[in-house]
C-alpha cells in the first residue's frame, strides 16, 4: 500500500478471502474556506509588507499541507539575479553563485517558457515520466537528492506573459506525493495569493514615492503647505514652517523660537481662503460649470521678501467635498540677487541645503564670521560649523570664497 493511504473496511462481515471493497481518504485536503485556515487567509488578505504575507502564507501550508520538506517564495520569477529576491522556510545561506548552478540545472525556467500563463505545476510534469530516467538527470541528482526531497508544486503568477512570483512546495522522500486535493487547495489559493502580492508591491512602490517626494519637497528653498476644509494642517515642509513663524512673529521673534511649536496658519491665509471658496462654488454652480485656475499672491505687509501663492486643491466631487488650501511660501528676504534670473539661480543652489542651513549660507555671502552668525541666529559656535561643513560636502565646495560665488 502506497504511503500515505489508509483502508477503511465497509461495514457488513467480510467473505474468507478477506477481500472487501475500500475507500480512499487520502485526499481529504481542507477548503479555502475552512475555518482551520481562517486566520491564515485574513492574514493573507490584510499583510502590511512582504514579511507579514510570507508569515501568513507560512501559517496557511502548516495548516493546510502539513507534511513538506521546504517552502521558498521567489518575489522574481525569472530570477535576473538569482536568489535575490527569495524567501525560504528554511534559512539558507547559499552564496549567490549556488542559486546561478542551480538555475541552470533546475527544469521550470523552461517549463514555464513553454506553458505560459500556468497557475500550478508539479515535478512530474517537468522530469520523465519513468523513474530511472528521472533519477539519471543533472537536477535529480544535484539537486534533489542532497537537498532531501523528490515532489513538488509550484504556484505561478504572471504579468504580461511573465512569470513574477512562484512558491513553491517540496516534500521529502518519506513523504507522501501531494493530492488532487490539496493542488485543488492551491488553484483556490492562488488568486487571494496574486492579488495580495500585487497589492502589497503596489503599496511598496507608492510608500517609495511618497517618501521620496516629500525628501524633495522637504528641501525645496520655498515652503509647500496644505491646508484641509476643517483649517487644519495636512502637510508642511521645513521651508513651510519657517516662513509662517517670519510672517506671524516677525524675523527676530521667529529666530529664537522652533517653528514647528509656535506654528500657526497666518490669519490672511484663512481669510484668503474663505474667499476662493466662495468664489469656487459659485463657478461650480453657474451655469457652464466650473471655469477653475482660483489663485491669490500675497505680499507681507511688512516683510516684502515674503510671499504667497494660494489656490485650491479640488477633491473628485468639486460640490460633496470641499476643497483643500495649497499654499507655496517663498522668502525672497536675504537672497539679494540683482535679477530674477539670478534669485532663480540662488534658489537652485539654497534647495539643496536645509532652512537652517540656507540661513547660515546666506549669512556666510554677507560676510558674517562664524561667531557673527552664531550671535545672529542665537545658536553655539560649534553648531555653526557643523552646519558650515554640511554645506561644503552638500554644495561640493571647500571654502567661504567659493560658497558665495556659488550663491551669487
Amino acid at each position: 500500500m502506497r504511503p500515505g493511504r489508509k483502508r477503511v473496511w465497509l461495514a457488513g462481515a467480510l467473505p474468507a478471502t478477506q477481500k472487501a471493497a475500500t475507500i480512499d481518504v487520502r485526499d481529504r485536503a481542507l477548503r479555502i474556506d475552512d475555518p482551520a485556515l481562517q486566520q491564515s487567509v485574513i492574514g493573507l488578505e490584510t499583510a502590511a509588507n512582504i514579511t507579514e504575507f510570507w508569515t501568513a502564507l507560512r501559517g496557511f501550508i502548516g495548516a493546510a499541507l502539513p507534511d513538506h520538506h521546504s517552502a521558498t517564495l521567489f518575489l522574481d520569477a525569472q530570477e535576473k539575479i538569482p536568489g535575490a529576491l527569495t524567501l525560504h522556510s528554511q534559512p539558507s545561506l547559499r552564496p549567490v553563485a549556488w542559486w546561478r548552478a542551480r538555475a541552470k540545472l533546475t527544469p521550470t525556467h523552461a517549463y514555464l517558457n513553454d506553458h505560459p500563463g500556468i497557475k500550478l505545476y508539479n515535478l512530474e510534469q517537468m522530469l520523465p515520466d519513468d523513474l530511472r530516467a528521472r533519477r539519471r538527470t543533472d537536477f535529480y541528482r544535484h539537486v534533489l537528492r542532497p537537498e532531501g526531497f523528490d515532489k513538488l508544486v509550484g504556484l505561478t503568477t504572471w504579468e504580461r506573459g511573465e512569470r513574477k512570483s512562484i512558491l513553491v512546495l517540496r516534500r521529502a522522500f518519506a513523504h507522501a506525493e501531494f493530492t488532487r486535493g490539496e493542488m485543488n487547495l492551491l488553484l483556490d489559493l492562488h488568486p487571494i495569493f496574486d492579488r495580495n502580492l500585487r497589492r502589497i508591491e503596489q503599496q511598496e512602490e507608492e510608500r517609495v514615492c511618497r517618501s521620496t517626494l516629500q525628501q524633495f519637497i522637504n528641501l525645496l528653498p520655498q515652503g509647500v503647505l496644505l491646508v484641509n476644509a476643517k483649517r487644519e494642517l495636512v502637510f508642511a515642509n521645513p521651508e513651510a514652517f519657517e516662513t509662517c513663524a517670519r510672517w506671524n512673529l516677525g524675523p527676530v521673534v521667529a529666530r529664537r523660537m522652533n517653528s514647528r511649536a509656535v506654528f500657526a496658519i497666518p490669519p490672511v491665509f484663512l481669510e484668503t481662503y474663505e474667499e476662493l471658496l466662495a468664489e469656487h462654488y459659485a463657478q461650480e454652480l453657474a451655469p457652464g460649470g466650473a471655469q477653475g485656475g482660483l489663485r491669490r499672491k500675497l505680499a507681507h505687509p511688512d516683510q516684502p521678501g515674503l510671499r504667497a501663492d494660494l489656490s485650491l486643491v479640488a477633491m473628485d466631487d468639486p460640490l460633496l467635498t470641499r476643497p483643500y488650501l495649497f499654499a507655496q511660501l517663498i522668502n525672497h528676504t536675504g537672497l539679494g540677487a540683482p535679477s530674477a534670473e539670478a534669485q532663480e539661480r540662488q534658489l537652485t543652489v539654497l534647495g539643496q541645503l536645509t532652512p537652517r542651513e540656507r540661513e547660515v549660507a546666506l549669512l556666510v555671502r554677507e560676510g558674517l564670521s562664524n561667531e557673527e552668525i552664531a550671535g545672529r541666529l542665537h545658536k553655539g559656535v560649534g553648531t555653526i560649523k557643523n552646519q558650515l561643513q554640511s554645506i561644503f560636502v552638500k554644495l561640493a565646495v571647500n571654502s567661504r570664497a567659493k560658497l558665495v560665488a556659488r550663491l551669487g
